[in-house]
């Protein structure tokens, strides 16, 4: 589920009004510009794009910021010499459409959350339905009284136009708006596009082929050719990818069979964009979903992999997942023919510790001593708990002396770091370590690495603990 975080600093009542006027006067503008027949707008950005950004950054839910918008769709119909009643009833059914779906929004976001977050697009769009309901209403009983060009000539015909209207705009706008990731993993996101592999390019070519299949194709059937194209691209690009592929193939088909339909079938022209509307906002909400819920899949399918990976407690590598690394990098050094070590690692007497502090405290001890070796570390070297209070650390391209002074480092860090407990109490933990040495002319196993390091942290334990021993 997208994630509608602030990402903007906190604004000024003045920024926030300047803010929301420029944009929806800007917005209001280019909605104007498309009304192709002198009075209807087949595109009208400002209440989709104020409606994200109130989604997109909570601390802009302000009166002021609707005073703002308010100003900026009144001055911009203001321009066009539309009378100031007419304005004003217009404006007033842009504004319920926002706040209409926006209290919906707000009011069952916690309920959307504890559900299947793939579904988000089927609450969101059933949310701007019902606004767009309200506003269309609105403006379908309204308008008439006015004398206006803006009433079609019946009440179904400037309902149905209203409400679709509203509806294909949300579909072209709202995903991108609440979706596009911050200037940061914005760029990255742009970085990586030079990198892309013509297998990766497929699915973005085949939505090119089936529009330009579809703008060749003047039957009603065209309108579902981009259809599968646009669902592999839902499985296999990022979801705010797919938002944009998603509004410009849905944008463009709705621009070329709205001007074929306004070309042969004049008379019936308001009535089959009604029915193409519908029709294309059924059409985009399918790869939108189905994105969703693969980005959900994913992330749940990242998360298992972390928790197989990382231990809970300590978030130091797992026995599995430390096994599976140390192979791999022991295949590295033997064909690189670098001299390794491989330590293990015992927390000295640590059964006292939870019979005298508590399991608790146990487990701090744990994570106090995963994180003060992790520091003395390299990114590249390995730390995995394979039990209790036993771990193991694997290190590539080092010798015996190093090895041994890095043994001693962590040895002397751990027992001179005292743990804090209730009422400013602290102890102190020990460990012993067992060193193997794993050379290009001794090149032992897994298994072999293991028995020889704790044969190594056998006697240093026998030999009074808190000491490094290192395998003859």
């Amino acid at each position: 589920m997208p994630q509608p975080q602030a990402a903007l600093k906190p604004l000024s009542h003045s920024q926030l009004f300047l803010l929301f006027a420029g944009v929806i006067f800007l917005c209001c503008l280019f909605g104007i510009a498309t009304r192709h027949l002198t009075f209807l707008a087949s595109f009208w950005p400002a209440n989709s794009v104020l409606l994200g950004l109130l989604m997109r950054f909570p601390h802009t839910r302000h009166p002021i910021s609707f005073i703002g918008a308010i100003a900026g769709y009144l001055v911009a119909d203001t321009i066009q010499g539309t009378p100031l009643l007419l304005n004003v009833c217009l404006t007033s059914a842009n504004l319920l459409y926002v706040i209409t779906t926006l209290t919906l929004y707000i009011r069952f976001n916690a309920f959307i959350r504890s559900m299947h977050h793939g579904y988000f697009y089927l609450f969101l769009f059933s949310f701007c339905c019902v606004g767009g309901l309200a506003s269309a209403l609105f403006a379908a009983v309204l308008l008439p009284y006015l004398d206006t060009p803006f009433a079609l000539g019946s009440f179904g015909v400037d309902f149905g136009y209203w409400f679709t209207s509203e509806i294909q705009n949300a579909v072209l706008l709202l995903p991108a708006l609440i979706s596009m990731p911050h200037l940061t993993p914005l760029k990255q996101c742009l970085k990586g596009l030079k990198s892309t592999t013509i297998q990766m390019t497929l699915p973005l070519i085949a939505v090119i082929i089936s529009i330009v299949i579809a703008y060749y194709d003047a039957g009603p059937g065209s309108l579902l050719y981009p259809i599968a194209p646009l669902i592999w691209c839902a499985l296999r690009y990022q979801h705010f990818s797919v938002t944009i592929i998603s509004s410009i193939s849905c944008a463009f088909i709705i621009y070329h069979v709205s001007q074929n339909y306004l070309l042969l079938y004049p008379d019936n022209y308001l009535n089959n964009t009604i029915s193409t509307r519908l029709g294309l906002i059924m059409m985009t909400i399918a790869p939108l979903t189905v994105s969703s819920i693969n980005k959900v899949r994913s992330k749940l399918i990242q998360e298992l992999q972390h928790t197989i990976a990382y231990d809970d407690l300590t978030s130091s590598l797992t026995r599995r997942q430390f096994l599976q690394s140390l192979q791999r990098l022991q295949e590295q050094a033997k064909r690189s023919g670098h001299t390794s070590a491989f330590f293990m690692l015992d927390i000295d007497h640590f059964k006292h510790i939870n019979d005298n502090y508590g399991h608790q405290v146990g487990d701090r001890a744990l994570q106090h001593f995963v994180r003060t070796t992790q520091s003395l570390l390299n990114p590249q070297d390995l730390l995995g708990r394979l039990g209790g209070e036993e771990f193991a650390i694997f290190i590539s391209n080092t010798n015996k002396e190093t090895a041994y002074q890095h043994a001693e480092k962590i040895r002397k860090h751990i027992s001179q770091s005292p743990i804090t407990i209730e009422q400013s109490q602290t102890f102190s933990i020990q460990t012993s370590i067992g060193i193997c040495i794993c050379t290009p002319e001794k090149n032992y196993s897994t298994e072999q690495l293991f028995k020889h390091a704790d044969d190594a942290l056998y006697r240093a334990k026998r030999q009074g603990r808190n000491q490094v021993v290192i395998s003859t």
